[in-house]
């Protein structure tokens, strides 16, 4: 169902971008999941700037209010921008925050690239932990351990599932290690209810400023 809105979302955008965008929007897609999310963050900041109205960019126009200074008086002049979770038909258009005052907000833009929006309604602020604690995840490689305790010298869970389907119960931040508590269903289930059987434990989702898992908001 999300790989069909994203090709909704590409017919939707032909007749709405000069051509030669075009390549460079493909590309852009390509290297986001089915749930809208970027792999390779140059930061990973304190949380994001989240879209009001996230729909209005279904048609991937750069956002009016975006500028290269603080002073907000440098408008963007591309008209590629793509935030870290892109998917704004399902309400999905979070930037990565690197900095929040009264005045603006420093964002990641494309990955990479540093920009300012104003901190009014347009946007709103939520911490890591905010989004993590409403998300399911998966870990981008099986080298980050399932741990029975948020410590690396616990023991290890198996989980033998072809796919990660980690529910996070809780978000713990320990001398200097950022650990999730997460359940998850044995028996492969991707939406366990409350009559299945579930394990428990801890895996890592970053180290530093490297994200180990990808967050699944859409599940």
């Amino acid at each position: 169902m999300v790989l069909q809105g994203i090709n909704r979302g590409i017919k939707g955008v032909v007749p709405n971008v000069k051509m030669k965008n075009w390549i460079t929007i493909i590309l852009t897609l390509t290297v986001l999941n089915s749930f809208g999310q970027n792999h390779n963050p140059k930061e990973l900041g304190i949380g994001f700037a989240i879209a009001t109205n996230p729909y209005e960019f279904e048609d991937l126009s750069t956002p009016q209010n975006l500028y290269r200074n603080k002073e907000l008086t440098d408008k963007w002049n591309s008209d590629n921008v793509y935030p870290f979770f892109l998917k704004p038909d399902y309400g999905l258009y979070h930037f990565i925050c690197l900095e929040k005052t009264d005045d603006y907000y420093k964002i990641l833009v494309n990955d990479n690239e540093v920009g300012y929006i104003p901190n009014d309604s347009s946007y709103y602020f939520k911490t890591w932990d905010a989004i993590l604690l409403q998300s399911t995840v998966e870990r981008l490689t099986k080298d980050n351990p399932i741990k029975k305790e948020w410590d690396d010298d616990s023991e290890t869970i198996p989980n033998n599932c072809e796919f990660d389907r980690l529910t996070v119960q809780d978000v713990i931040q320990k001398d200097g290690e950022f650990w999730l508590e997460i359940y998850f269903s044995p028996e492969c289930e991707d939406y366990p209810d409350k009559n299945s059987k579930v394990k428990y434990g801890w895996i890592k989702w970053r180290t530093n400023d490297k994200l180990l898992v990808n967050i699944l908001l859409l599940c």
